[in-house]
């Protein structure tokens, strides 16, 4: 059987996932953001990273790992390339934690067009005179603008088109189909010019990072609302601070940020018009469990030599 380095915390039923099928499980239960060192993982087999950087110098480090396992979908923290020129497989748990993530976005979006972030605070400070300073925006009927139309994407669309009858605009060059009622379009600018609200979900990589920038947030809409629970670095933070302070832009839902964690003197943090939260979309019980069984089962079914769903 395998030795597993578990490199974070996870939801216990994947360990107990991969404690029933006779592997060797090692806890490291580190910190977000902290370096792994090289000697606690040397006699791995697999690794089962969250957002720890597994970068090309670990990869060589550990003679015997034959998989990385990603609990989630983005692997940017991951060096897939020097991990498969070692053979070395990487997987992901596709589709695990998307209803998390697009309620979250959802939820940002609506939390926005109702001014909460402003209107509560002012509630606070001023009592009940608050309820006169700033009207907010119905979102039935409006358009919602999607780039990056996958699982999220898709769901966020459903929740956008059966609830709040929105129009709905869809950029996607991967992919052909949309779910019915969306508009899948080849021009992108149309889904930022023609948008009342914008929400990413591209996966990040050359091709995507900071491809929204000064050009794009200009496109949108006076006081449109422009949410991001995908990555930071695919957006320009400067041009988005930038077009938030002008006025031009009525808000932004930001999951994620250039830097992690967002520095405590950043303009976003004093933004009344700004919600912004720690990577926090997937931070679900039951996206906590599904991912960490579904990161598990990768393990499981790779030691197995079963057919892998999230195989890259």
């Amino acid at each position: 059987m395998a030795r597993v380095v578990v490199t974070e915390q996870i939801d216990p039923v994947g360990i107990a996932l991969l404690k029933d099928a006779g592997h060797e499980v090692v806890e490291l239960d580190m910190k977000g953001g902290l370096p792994v060192d090289p000697a606690r993982v040397r006699d791995a087999d697999a690794l089962l990273v969250r957002i720890v950087e597994v970068e090309k110098a670990l990869i060589d480090s550990c003679p015997n790992l034959q998989l990385i396992s990603k609990h989630g979908v983005g692997v940017d923290n991951i060096d897939v390339d020097a991990a498969k020129a070692k053979g070395i497989a990487v997987t992901i748990a596709p589709g695990a934690n998307s209803t998390s993530v697009a309620e979250h976005a959802f939820a940002m979006l609506m939390a926005l067009s109702k001014n909460l972030p402003l209107v509560c605070g002012k509630y606070r400070e001023i009592g009940f005179g608050a309820k006169n300073c700033a009207p907010g925006i119905e979102i039935t009927g409006k358009t919602l603008g999607i780039i990056g139309c996958g699982r999220i994407g898709s769901r966020i669309a459903k929740m956008a088109r059966s609830g709040f009858d929105m129009k709905v605009l869809a950029y996607d060059p991967y992919i052909t189909e949309v779910p019915e009622g969306v508009e899948l379009v080849s021009d992108r600018d149309r889904v930022f010019a023609e948008s009342d609200f914008v929400t990413l979900h591209p996966v990040l990589n050359k091709e995507t990072e900071g491809s929204v920038g000064a050009r794009e947030f200009a496109l949108m809409k006076q006081g449109a609302i422009f949410i991001n629970c995908g990555r930071g670095p695919l957006i320009d933070e400067q041009a988005l601070i930038a077009a938030l302070q002008s006025g031009h832009l009525g808000g932004a839902g930001l999951d994620v940020t250039a830097q992690e964690p967002c520095a405590p003197d950043s303009p976003l943090f004093a933004m009344p018009n700004v919600l912004l939260t720690p990577h926090y979309a997937p931070t679900t019980h039951e996206a906590a469990v599904a991912v960490s069984r579904v990161a598990a089962q990768n393990v499981i079914d790779f030691f197995e030599h079963k057919p892998i769903e999230g195989l890259l």
